[in-house]
């Protein structure tokens, strides 16, 4: 039996979960919301993901993403307040200047030179920059998202927010007069409104019967590197653009994080199961050979995680096709700390639209 009704229901404490609840709980203080967690907050990809800030989007869908997002970020963490991380100055290295200029979304890409990133990369002695490479300079940012997740939740816990965590919800119908959620214990959490946010688990979760327009959803895998060279304080991001690879300095933990992109998909969301393979490690050192002229830098450790792509690379947000008041985000595709305010707030509205909607029409 349920023991009282929720305004707004959230499945899924990952980032793009936790970002709806804030948004939504932001916009009305009074409301009762409660988010739904498998296991504990950010135990999924939001517990790995290095929180990389990029200006580079491949079409118009991409780039309002990115602009929203942006927006939702400075508004929590202005002027660079990050948890653990930092605005940067971001060298992309290209041999293809014209594509990196159509792709760039804030304006902020300017030529810049091979001198002006090596005398930055005094802990990356190795490195160097062909003649035919073309060296252009933008900002960024990077931080660890799971101290953004705990962060959020804290944040969230003072607006009053319940998070349940080990709470695995089963089922989703819709009640004489709410939406029911049931949990593996068989008990019901109602709701008015549901936001279904649980990123790598949707493909092969029951749920994903809720989401309409079928957008192919794969898992992937996610691989980085934590390479053993210490970074110097002013180090900038590199972004290996053509290999769509970066190299970000982890200062505060000490280590420079090389992300590159896996080739296995179809993974299971299950960490115990994600391991590092001889073929990730061969494709991240011939990605580094390029740039290294001496020995590519001795592993120290590695993350392995995967996220939930959606067949155009694009995260999503729709309502659901059978429940009215049940909306779907997800398919974050390695992008969901960038992307995944946009698809929060496009959720959020769209369920709050409808109240507005009714009272507009009485």
């Amino acid at each position: 039996m349920t023991d009282k009704i929720y305004d707004l229901a959230v499945i899924g404490a990952g980032i793009m979960g936790l970002s709806s609840a804030f948004i939504a709980a932001s916009d009305g203080p009074e409301k009762r919301i409660v988010i739904a967690e498998r296991d504990i907050v950010g135990s999924g990809t939001s517990g790995f993901a290095p929180g990389i800030q990029i200006n580079i989007c491949r079409n118009q869908k991409e780039r309002s993403l990115i602009d929203c997002g942006s927006k939702f970020w400075r508004g929590i963490y202005p002027d660079g307040q990050w948890p653990k991380g930092r605005d940067c100055d971001v060298f992309w290295l290209t041999r293809n200047p014209g594509e990196l200029a159509k792709q760039g979304s804030a304006g902020q890409l300017s030529l810049s030179t091979s001198f002006a990133l090596v005398e930055r990369l005094l802990s990356l002695e190795q490195f160097v920059v062909p003649d035919d490479v073309s060296v252009v300079l933008d900002r960024g940012s990077y931080c660890q998202v799971d101290s953004i997740v705990q962060d959020l939740t804290q944040r969230l816990k003072i607006k009053g927010v319940s998070i349940r965590e080990s709470t695995s919800i089963t089922k989703i119908r819709k009640g004489p007069r709410n939406i029911l959620l049931q949990t593996s214990d068989n008990s019901e959490l109602s709701a008015k409104r549901v936001i279904l946010a649980i990123g790598p688990w949707l493909p092969e979760s029951p749920l994903r019967q809720h989401l309409t327009d079928e957008p192919g959803l794969r898992v992937k895998k996610v691989v980085a590197l934590h390479l053993a060279v210490r970074p110097t304080p002013n180090c900038p991001m590199i972004g290996l653009f053509d290999d769509y690879a970066f190299l970000i300095p982890m200062i505060e933990q000490g280590y420079w994080l090389f992300s590159f992109t896996s080739q296995e998909w179809d993974v299971k969301p299950v960490s115990d199961e994600l391991r590092l393979s001889s073929d990730d490690l061969a494709r991240a050192n011939a990605i580094l050979a390029k740039w290294c002229s001496s020995k590519v830098p001795a592993v120290e450790s590695a993350r392995v995680f995967c996220d939930c792509y959606s067949a155009d690379g694009v995260p999503f947000s729709r309502p659901a096709k059978d429940i009215a008041g049940l909306h779907v985000i997800g398919g974050g595709s390695g992008n969901g700390f960038r992307f995944g305010p946009a698809c929060a707030e496009e959720a959020v509205r769209s369920l709050y639209a409808a109240d507005r909607h009714a009272i507009t029409a009485t």
